[in-house]
């Protein structure tokens, strides 16, 4: 299995945008159909498309953590003088069913990756977030 995160567009209407999200570190995966905005996700672009700044810098991001819906967030922060970052990723598939127990699957793990591929996919993001659905995928891969 490889170490890497996706996202790629899938359904929208006048007020949401739906995003597929698979990610992996090789022992642990998981994936969400999320809902976001498309300017949260141009958000999320200007921050990976210049991370880090420096070494101190850090960040988080989510589509919304909460108990009734899928989502992604995405933390990071520098671990070494060369700017390798380190990602914690937190992909939520809920399944909410009128009749029965809402179902949870979660999966929490971390990704090291280089600077200049997490700036690649901060770029990759932003044309997620401003192309037509299902054009772009970014793909993140983790540093060997």
């Amino acid at each position: 299995m490889e170490s890497n995160l996706v996202i790629s567009s899938i359904w929208e209407d006048d007020s949401l945008f739906e995003i597929e999200v698979f990610g992996s570190n090789g022992q642990f995966a998981g994936s969400a159909d999320c809902y976001t905005y498309r300017e949260h996700l141009l958000t999320l672009a200007e921050i990976l498309e210049v991370f880090p700044r420096s070494l101190s810098d850090s960040f988080e991001f989510s589509t919304g953590e909460n108990d009734d819906l899928s989502y992604i967030s995405i933390s990071g922060l520098c671990i070494d003088g060369s700017g390798h970052t380190l990602l914690e990723i937190k992909i939520a598939h809920i399944v909410r069913s009128s009749n029965a127990r809402t179902e949870n699957y979660i999966a929490i793990f971390d990704l090291r990756v280089e600077p200049e591929a997490i700036n690649q996919f901060g770029r990759l993001v932003r044309k997620v977030a401003i192309e037509p659905l299902g054009k772009t995928k970014a793909v993140l891969y983790s540093a060997t």
